[in-house]
């Protein structure tokens, strides 16, 4: 009888956990699919270029002789990774460093939906770009070729990649603003004068003290968000800070 009631229980803690997994798969899928196929996500990410380009402009108009830039991240804000994405769901398994790497050697990502529009706005206003991204270093010439095939690389522009885990996003845009470092242009500071990516990480925080940045009230006139709904910090924790 024990016996019994033990492989009924296994039986059903089995049945609920394959439960589980087959709901999160959903709603994985689903977060994919929403990217990849709705037009409401490619209406929001070229209303928020179009917004970037117009703070843009109001920025290289005021400028006068400073060299300005903007500054963007790449996957999922410049890049549209949602094949490799589709692919690794397709046969259920997660993100790994080896299957990424060799996605991004594919050099088969497209654009995000309005970046390229973004992108010629500010070199015809006499811009330059920088992209930060957590890819590898080792990636670097995928990566710059892919943004070439997209039509978004210019040779002036800086790719600053991960070197170590250490390598973090605020201290290469600490290179770029003070002119310093491997991502900077040499002995050049710039005002940064837009940043845009899809995760809060992408941007300064106050205590990296970047004139108008690291506030909530940076977003929408400095900063600039996309939608992700493929993955994010929000997967594994609640990051939503309650705001009146």
């Amino acid at each position: 009888m024990i016996r019994r009631h033990f492989a009924a229980t296994a039986a059903l803690v089995c049945i609920g956990w394959t439960a589980v997994v087959a709901q999160q798969s959903a709603v994985r899928e689903l977060g994919i699919k929403y990217m990849r196929d709705s037009e409401e996500y490619a209406t929001l990410t070229r209303q928020i270029y179009r917004l970037a380009g117009e703070a843009v402009m109001r920025a290289a108009n005021s400028a006068g002789a400073r060299r300005w830039a903007v500054v963007l991240d790449i996957d999922e804000t410049t890049l549209d990774n949602s094949t490799y994405q589709l692919e690794r769901a397709a046969y259920g398994l997660p993100f790994d460093d080896k299957s990424w790497d060799a996605w991004v050697e594919r050099r088969e990502a497209s654009p995000v939906p309005g970046v390229a529009d973004f992108i010629a706005q500010v070199r015809r206003a006499g811009g330059h770009v920088g992209w930060i991204s957590n890819r590898r270093a080792s990636v670097a010439d995928a990566t710059r070729a892919n943004l070439k095939i997209a039509g978004l690389w210019n040779d002036d522009d800086r790719l600053c990649l991960q070197k170590t885990p250490q390598h973090t996003k605020a201290e290469r845009r600490h290179e770029i603003v003070t002119g310093t470092g491997d991502c900077a242009w040499p002995s050049q500071p710039v005002q940064v004068v837009v940043f845009v990516g899809d995760q809060l990480g992408d941007f300064p925080a106050a205590p990296e003290q970047i004139p108008q940045t690291g506030t909530d009230s940076a977003f929408g006139r400095v900063c600039f968000l996309l939608p992700n709904s493929m993955y994010g910090n929000w997967e594994r924790s609640v990051t939503r800070v309650r705001q009146p």
